[in-house]
């Protein structure tokens, strides 16, 4: 018993201080051409950020970090009194990191221990009042964790060359993964929106109408 207990602790130690390397894909990344939100021209749309939690931890694909990736968007602009709400929802799976994980801790955190999640992420454009939606946008995206000391010159160097990976000691947020949904849906909506300027009218009146709070 007290190996076991041992062996936990020894596990719990090794994950928290060795580094994890993050690498993120959407399922229909290679097969869009991503439009530059900077076509649309004129007003940002306003809306109201509803952002619905999976469980009251952070996930990979589900933290406050989404405020900070869309405060940065040249097509968005948050705002509490907006008549436009954008619901954010997420459904995360996490498959174990099995074998791995008792490789990686006999071998005191040299051999990599691999986790892997997949989430179905939803960005819902809707009338604030009348609760019609809008428009919605879904996302699948995949997601692979190592732990191991070996990933530290990846997490150090890769990011330079590629923009779907990140590392370091925090393996429950990514700002990564969240700026790639990000630059999705407002790639989406603004080709929805230059495809259909009647859409884009009626995302800037709704987001410039106030609600009494």
């Amino acid at each position: 018993m007290k190996f076991v207990i041992r062996c936990l602790f020894s596990f719990l130690f090794l994950s928290f201080f060795s580094c994890n390397f993050h690498y993120f894909a959407l399922a229909n990344e290679s097969n869009q051409t991503p439009v530059d939100p900077d076509k649309i021209t004129g007003d940002k749309i306003r809306f109201h950020l509803i952002r619905v939690e999976e469980s009251p931890k952070a996930n990979l694909y589900n933290s406050p970090a989404l405020e900070f990736e869309l405060a940065k968007s040249k097509l968005f602009k948050l705002s509490r009194t907006s008549k436009l709400n954008l619901t954010y929802t997420t459904k995360t799976g996490t498959d174990s990191a099995g074998i791995s994980a008792v490789m990686f801790l006999l071998t005191l955190g040299i051999f990599p221990s691999f986790v892997e999640t997949h989430s179905n992420v939803t960005f819902t454009l809707m009338d604030r009042e009348d609760k019609k939606i809008i428009r919605d946008y879904t996302y699948p995206i995949q997601g692979r964790r190592i732990v191991s000391w070996l990933t530290i010159p990846f997490y150090i160097l890769l990011p330079i060359f590629s923009d779907s990976v990140d590392g370091g000691s925090n393996f429950e947020t990514s700002n990564v993964s969240l700026r790639m949904l990000v630059e999705a849906f407002e790639s989406d909506l603004a080709k929805d929106c230059l495809e259909n300027p009647e859409l884009l009218e009626t995302l800037r009146n709704k987001g410039n109408e106030s609600i009494d709070l």
